[in-house]
């Protein structure tokens, strides 16, 4: 049975090759795409959420702020100025904010004395959490039906009374004597007004809704549908808010739809703590995710139409390939004996290449060959310098755990402390290694050290002196001997005080680095008995193996310590 001829095999497989790789680079093509929006779109859900968050937390601090400033107001302050010129401290300061739905004096035996609108005053509230709680000081409750409030509008739905935020801060006199507390009672629909500012800034993204929940879970705002019902839980979206994420999920709520939905839980804003709400932002996955479907038809749509052009132009392809790939079979049949390779002239250049290709794969092949030897080379090598590195590193080991175990008084006191000198040069050995052990900043090496005592205070810790690279045979024993100082000012010196500071300063003369370590704020320091062994773990890491200098003051405010070693200190012993 005759073969077909190479141009069918050639038309048939270039055809299916650009069919299949076309419609595999449109369906990555797609996917690559789809996520790049989705994530797009999550990240902008998310945001919404961040940001309505935010908006709530620094409104109620603007608020609990009003109320420190006028409880700290003459006027409410001085027990002789008649009501009614409190009453219209008051009501200025409700017309200066007209959230609120009253503010109110309330005296120290917890009856209302005068109100921003002459309403409920002589009622007694000292059994209310604002009053109880205010006594001491700011207080901002959650949000709660506002019964008193709704006696005074009669009209209002009972099913639907108004609602309120207590805010309160205490009043005290000149000598500090409690006078009362100022309460304002901010109407729920301020929280309403940040929904919809909301959705102005955030009119691109369509049909959102946001939901805020209290610390329990109790819709306090969002949909008539979900308002005072609880949320469960293990909602993804809640559960992960709670857990003090911000970000989005997809879930399905309680009335059975798929939601996009992002999240973030107030933090408070400043020093007002926040009351824990959880805000949620969602968003029907259908509509969300709308213009990831849309690209993904029309990516897949183009696919379709590319890979069609694909196979035609396959076909024609075939046959400009066929009669040149002859020829190149017979070069290579030629090149695969040994024999000189001809390069037979092609009007296709990709073919002329191949031609070109054939003739020098020997001389590419000898090529490769030397490139792996010189490779060979260069892996012994690391593995040279990488055993001496190792058998240097054990000899400190070495001799570290023997020195250790001299002055150590039990097996656990040897432990611990050979444990955090291994520590102190395994960071010393980070340091060096992120430099490629080519050398290390001096800064660096000392931030490695301290930073761990510094308790997140950035005036515990000064470090103050030049950039100052150093090599390995000096960075690994001035690292083990600031480790030996910090360890002791822990212990016993100024980092075992909460006032205590430690301040390093160093300069570069001569060749030397002159390093000043120096305690203040610290217990009072005497001259030791006897010499420790962190002191001669020191003297024998900087005067002995570097030909260094190490000067001890154990002054009263403060041990000092200056260390001179000279910076070209000799190098390792192969």
């Amino acid at each position: 049975m005759p073969q077909p001829p190479l141009r069918v095999f050639l038309a048939l497989g270039l055809g299916a090759a650009s069919l299949v790789a076309t419609l595999v680079l449109a369906l990555v093509a797609s996917r690559v795409a789809s996520q790049r929006l989705e994530a797009r779109i999550e990240s902008e859900l998310a945001d919404v959420a961040v940001t309505l968050a935010g908006r709530l937390d620094r409104g109620l601090f603007e608020r609990w702020r009003d109320m420190v400033i006028l409880a700290e107001n003459d006027t409410i302050r001085d027990p002789a100025v008649p009501v009614e010129r409190k009453r219209r401290v008051l009501r200025r300061a409700q017309e200066t904010y007209p959230d609120y739905a009253i503010i109110g004096l309330v005296g120290a035996d917890g009856r209302i004395e005068a109100t921003s609108t002459g309403a409920l005053e002589g009622i007694d509230v000292a059994h209310r959490e604002y009053f109880t709680q205010g006594r001491t000081g700011p207080f901002v409750g959650d949000v709660h039906d506002a019964k008193l409030l709704a006696t005074l509008q009669p009209d209002r739905d009972p099913t639907d009374p108004p609602r309120v935020l207590d805010i309160a801060a205490p009043v005290r006199g000149d000598d500090g004597r409690f006078l009362g507390i100022v309460s304002g009672h901010l109407d729920w629909a301020w929280a309403r007004a940040a929904e919809a500012s909301l959705r102005e800034t955030s009119s691109g993204l369509r049909d959102v809704t946001p939901v805020v929940l209290a610390r329990d879970g109790t819709v306090l705002l969002g949909p008539r549908s979900l308002n005072r019902t609880v949320l469960p839980a293990d909602l993804p979206s809640v559960a992960a808010a709670r857990a003090g994420g911000s970000g989005t999920a997809t879930e399905t709520w309680a009335d059975g739809r798929r939601y996009l939905t992002g999240y973030r839980q107030t933090k408070g804003y400043r020093d007002f703590p926040g009351l824990g709400w959880t805000v949620l932002v969602r968003q029907d996955a259908a509509t969300a995710f709308a213009a990831v479907a849309d690209l993904r038809r029309q990516i897949l749509l183009w696919g379709l139409v590319v890979a069609t052009l694909s196979a035609g132009i396959g076909w024609f392809a075939a046959g400009l390939l066929a009669r040149p790939l002859r020829r190149l079979a017979i070069a290579a049949a030629a090149l695969g004996r040994g024999e000189p390779v001809a390069v037979p002239a092609s009007a296709v250049r990709e073919a002329q290449a191949i031609s070109h290709a054939l003739t020098a794969a020997s001389s590419a092949l000898q090529r490769q060959d030397e490139e792996r030897r010189a490779a060979d080379a260069r892996q012994d090598l690391l593995i040279h310098e990488l055993n001496h590195r190792v058998k240097n590193t054990l000899a400190t080991v070495q001799s570290m755990a023997r020195q250790t175990a001299r002055s150590a008084a039990s097996l656990g006191d040897f432990t611990g402390s050979f444990e955090a000198r291994l520590l102190a040069m395994s960071q010393t050995h980070n340091v060096l290694t992120a430099n490629h052990w080519e050398g290390a900043g001096l800064r660096g090496i000392l931030s490695a050290e301290l930073e761990p005592y510094a308790g997140g205070r950035d005036d515990r810790i000064r470090l103050e002196g030049p950039p100052v690279s150093l090599t390995p045979a000096v960075a690994l024993p001035l690292g083990m001997a600031i480790h030996e100082l910090a360890t002791n000012a822990a212990k016993y010196g100024a980092l075992s005080a909460e006032a205590g500071q430690v301040a390093v300063e160093w300069g570069v003369r001569a060749g030397m680095l002159r390093l000043r370590w120096h305690e203040s704020g610290g217990p009072r320091v005497a001259p030791p008995a006897r010499t420790g062994f962190g002191t001669r773990l020191i003297r024998a890491s900087l005067e002995r193996e570097l030909a260094g200098e190490v000067r001890l003051d154990f002054a009263a405010g403060g041990l000092a310590c200056l260390i001179a070693v000279p910076l070209a200190a000799r190098t390792e012993a192969a």
